[in-house]
């Protein structure tokens, strides 16, 4: 039987993403410690970080702090952070949010525009607005990007950059990844919000060392997202992670999605602000932070409230916790804010309800979330295109 030889250029992607991926979660890196770590020869690691610098991938940043056998210090190597761009842009129904990053995901330049029309179209020209102005600040042009990520509610196939559910736009069936492409003449994929942040915390953030991460998310909606052996879990059609429309009460609350009874209708932000409004109809513009502001100054309706969503939310997730069995549970969103009278019940009923002691000793990591929103979403966003750039190991 004739044996299969590997195919040079497979070989040589494989090794580049090697590198690239030990740098990014362990640089900076001298080309003998990046032998050590990934058992490629001397000979092919030089063969290899050559293409890659002169590619603009990486740069030689120094030299190691111990010498070598008494000779040259190694030099370390790093990915070259600031080299190339990424746009990521958060869509909702009233408004847009947008970031020009940099390889590290990290917001160089940020703007929003309204949402006068949610219809594709509109949504297309609004979006060649928002890059324009990005790009323009910094005086870019659309061909020094890698690529631009669309972040968006609801069910994203991000196979093909279908927007397959959107309640909130209005969208089914929606290839806005294709149709943006086309319109704005680069590369773009669409995801769901919640699967994008959590490619970005598995890039750069508090996931990047774990391949096993449960990823909750709280605020407009509640939804989760699965980094399972280091990949994100999407699904059939990118509607894994929807457990807010999982309908907990028969005739319940009405949902966004429009049915009644679901978990977000009782857990996220909006259906905090109604409930709570009907205990204190003589309160006008009800807002989360109010809320949050009177229970941490003891009122008792806000902190009964807002330990009963904790609490509703946490049985919640104590199920997916003992679905996938996560070494680590990063929460972020709006709600993350809303303080101890959230956040301590829901840790608690995760450790108390989650099987066999599962969770006792699991880390919650609760991801601060600022007056910046767009931020961490736009980040998200981003990473779309910067996760294909390192999958590919091109720029």
């Amino acid at each position: 039987m004739r044996s299969l030889k590997a195919d040079p250029a497979t070989v040589r992607s494989q090794n580049r993403r090697l590198i690239l991926d030990l740098l990014r979660t362990e640089g900076p890196l001298s080309r003998i410690q990046l032998a050590e770590a990934t058992g490629l020869s001397t000979a092919s690691i030089t063969i290899v970080t050559a293409e890659l610098i002169g590619d603009g991938w990486i740069s030689e940043q120094g030299t190691t702090q111990a010498s070598s056998g008494g000779g040259r210090r190694p030099i370390l190597l790093n990915i070259n952070y600031d080299s190339h761009f990424a746009i990521g842009i958060k869509i909702r129904q009233e408004r847009i949010d947008a970031g020009l990053t940099d390889l590290s995901t990290r917001v160089l330049a940020h703007t929003t525009l309204p949402v006068t029309s949610t219809a594709p179209g509109d949504i297309l020209r609004d979006l060649h607005t928002v890059c324009t102005r990005l790009l323009d600040e910094r005086g870019l042009t659309f061909d020094r990007l890698l690529g631009i990520g669309l972040a968006l509610s609801g069910i994203v196939d991000f196979t093909t950059g279908t927007a397959v559910q959107t309640p909130q736009l209005g969208w089914f069936d929606v290839p806005i990844a294709e149709m943006a492409s086309a319109h704005l003449g680069v590369p773009v994929w669409a995801d769901n919000d919640v699967n994008a942040y959590a490619v970005a915390e598995h890039l750069f953030g508090h996931a990047k060392k774990h391949q096993n991460v449960l990823v909750v998310t709280a605020g407009r909606g509640v939804g989760a997202a699965f980094i399972l052996d280091g990949q994100v879990f999407r699904g059939r059609g990118g509607g894994s992670g929807e457990f807010g429309h999982n309908v907990i009460v028969d005739g319940g609350r009405l949902c966004t999605c429009g049915q009644h009874g679901c978990l977000e209708a009782y857990t996220a932000e909006p259906a905090l602000i109604s409930q709570y409004a009907e205990h204190r109809p003589d309160l006008g513009g009800m807002t989360a932070d109010l809320i949050a502001e009177h229970a941490r100054d003891g009122n008792e309706d806000a902190r009964a409230l807002l330990h009963d969503a904790g609490t509703l939310l946490g049985r919640h997730v104590s199920y997916l916790v003992n679905t996938v069995d996560p070494e680590l549970i990063l929460f972020g969103g709006e709600a993350s804010r809303l303080g101890e009278a959230y956040l301590a019940p829901l840790q608690a009923t995760i450790r108390d309800l989650a099987f066999a002691g599962r969770a006792r000793n699991l880390p919650f990591i609760v991801d601060p979330w600022t007056d910046n929103t767009f931020t961490p979403w736009v980040r998200g966003a981003a990473s779309l295109a910067v996760q294909r750039a390192f999958d590919l190991g091109i720029v």
